[in-house]
C-alpha cells in the first residue's frame, strides 16, 4: 500500500472501534513504507495487513482487517500468508485479543505476556508535582530522543518518531536528570479522547510525573496499554484511579526480543508494538 492505502486501513480500524489516533497513518507509513499490504478485487480493497520492521530482525504485525462483505471467503488468510511470507527469518510480533490467541498460536505464535488498558478522564487525574524536571520533547536533541526510545523498542525509529510527535493535538514530554533523558511520553488525539504511547520511564516516580504533567495538556478520556509484567505501572495507574479494561496478549513467532518491560509503562500502539 501507498500512504493513501494506509490511510484507508486506519479508517477501517476506526470503523472497527479500534480508536486509532488522528493522523496515525502518516507516522505508520513513515516507520516502514514497504510494510503495508492489501488485497483488491473488482477495484476495491478487500483486506489489509501491516508488517512493519522495527529492526533488521523484528517486524510487527497489525491492521489485519477484512472488509465485512468479504469475510469467510479466504481473502484474509491468503493476504496473511503472502505478506508474512516476505519476512522469513524475522521474529514477528503482534498484540492479539484473547479471542484470537488460539488462532495465532496455530500459526506458530507463542504468548509472551499480557497487556492491559488503563483509562481515566484527564481532568480527574491529580495535579503534577512542581519542578519535576518535565520538559517538551523538543527541548532535547532529537538524536538523544531517538536513542532513548530505541533502548525501549526493537531498535531506532527516527522517521517514525519525527512524524509521531508532530501534528495537531499531539503532545510529547521528556523527563531529564539535567544531563540525560530518564523518561519519555507521547499522546495523540482520537475521535473519542487521547491515546498515550510510547511511555517509557526509569521508574514509577518519573512515570507518574510525566503522566500527570501530560494530563494537564489534554481534555477528555486518556488511555494507556501497559505490559502486565510491569507491576509498577499497574500499581501507579490504579493508584491514580484509572480503570483497567481491554486485555491484549503480546505474541511472537521466533526469538522474542529482550525488552526492558520494567521501564515500559505504555506500548506505542497495538499496530506497531
Amino acid at each position: 500500500m501507498d500512504q493513501s492505502g494506509v490511510a484507508e486501513a486506519v479508517a477501517w480500524a476506526e470503523s472497527e472501534g479500534w480508536q486509532p489516533g488522528l493522523g496515525d497513518h502518516l507516522a505508520f507509513f513513515a516507520a516502514d513504507p514497504e510494510g503495508f499490504f492489501h488485497s483488491r478485487a473488482d477495484g476495491q480493497t478487500v483486506a489489509t495487513i501491516s508488517v512493519v520492521r522495527g529492526s533488521p530482525e523484528i517486524a510487527f504485525v497489525g491492521l489485519y482487517i477484512v472488509a465485512a462483505e468479504f469475510r469467510g471467503r479466504g481473502f484474509g488468510r491468503q493476504l496473511w500468508d503472502e505478506a508474512l511470507g516476505k519476512f522469513d527469518g524475522f521474529t514477528l510480533g503482534l498484540d492479539a485479543v484473547p479471542e484470537q490467541e488460539a488462532t495465532y498460536a496455530s500459526d506458530g505464535f507463542a504468548s509472551a505476556y499480557g497487556n492491559a488498558r488503563f483509562s481515566a478522564e484527564a481532568r480527574e487525574l491529580p495535579d503534577p508535582e512542581p519542578d519535576a524536571g518535565i520538559l517538551p520533547s523538543s527541548s532535547v536533541p532529537f538524536d538523544q530522543l531517538v536513542a532513548f526510545d530505541a533502548a525501549h523498542y526493537f531498535g531506532p525509529r527516527p522517521a517514525f518518531l519525527r512524524a509521531w510527535i508532530k501534528g495537531e493535538g499531539r503532545q510529547s514530554l521528556v523527563a531529564t536528570d539535567g544531563t540525560s533523558i530518564t523518561g519519555f511520553v507521547a499522546s495523540r488525539p482520537t475521535r473519542t479522547g487521547n491515546r498515550i504511547g510510547p511511555f517509557f520511564a526509569a521508574n514509577a516516580t518519573i512515570a507518574g510525573n510525566l503522566l500527570l504533567e501530560l494530563a494537564t495538556r489534554l481534555t477528555g478520556p486518556v488511555s494507556i496499554d501497559a505490559p502486565e509484567p510491569n507491576q509498577a505501572a499497574s500499581d501507579l495507574f490504579t493508584s491514580l484511579g484509572m480503570k483497567r479494561s481491554f486485555p491484549t496478549i503480546r505474541m511472537y513467532r521466533g526469538l522474542p526480543p529482550d525488552l526492558p518491560l520494567d521501564r515500559i509503562f505504555g506500548i506505542t500502539t497495538l499496530e506497531l508494538g
